[in-house]
């Protein structure tokens, strides 16, 4: 398993968990983690798991959010890829849309360099509001399943550590702040004030304007975090 890959499952977890339309139609979680058990081993990074549980164009679904629409378009191969095609989920064909804009100004980096930065907003967003408890942590292992020693103790890592938005800001690359920002985005509904409040200082620390920010809120399908 990679860092990779493993974001991969956690993005497909973190959105099935909030009970999307699409993952009900698949069985709900526990169809999600069949569907992943039914994936171990085959190839196809990102790309084969959204294709695993209906997101991919081999699935009936599509990377952009649009019917018959082309995967490559949002980059089926990458994460900024993954994050557009959720979007999709999430935000319909015109949020899949706005996101592949927004990711289009990102620059790449190694992919595994990424994926952990991305895997790291995620799990400090999902803390925000309070720490993840026992089951959580059971929970989201159960969809990883065979991960590698070195994945598993870099979650565990990412888990035990204090939310630090300052640290995790000053990893991100430039070029690659809306990517993170939009990782953290999707692992919560940011309905309560702690949740806001990480939002706010991710945005500031990362340099991203508030504008921006509203427009990565709504592709995903959620209400806007600033009055602009």
């Amino acid at each position: 398993m990679s860092l990779t890959k493993m974001l991969g499952k956690l993005a497909i977890a973190y959105v099935a968990a909030k009970g999307v339309q699409s993952f009900s139609r698949n069985g709900g979680m526990d169809g999600v983690r069949r569907k992943l058990a039914e994936n171990k081993g085959s190839g196809g990074g990102l790309g084969g798991l959204l294709d695993a549980v209906g997101l991919g164009g081999g699935a009936g679904g599509n990377m952009t959010g649009t019917p018959g629409g082309d995967a490559g378009a949002s980059g089926a191969g990458g994460i900024g890829g993954m994050l557009g095609g959720l979007a999709g989920v999430t935000g319909g064909a015109a949020g899949a849309q706005k996101m592949k804009g927004l990711l289009d100004t990102t620059k790449p980096v190694n992919d595994e360099e990424e994926a952990g930065l991305v895997i790291r907003a995620m799990v400090m967003a999902a803390k925000a509001d309070g720490e993840i408890d026992e089951t959580e942590r059971r929970a989201l292992w159960e969809v990883l399943g065979d991960a590698d020693p070195s994945d598993r103790a870099f979650l565990d890592h990412a888990l035990s550590a204090p939310v630090d938005v300052e640290a995790l800001a000053r990893d991100v690359p430039g070029g690659m702040e809306v990517e993170v920002y939009a990782g953290a985005l999707m692992a919560i509904q940011p309905d309560n004030r702690p949740e806001a409040e990480f939002l706010d200082r991710l945005a500031k620390r990362l340099g991203i304007s508030e504008t921006d920010v509203n427009e990565i809120h709504t592709a995903q399908g959620k209400t806007p975090l600033y009055t602009v």
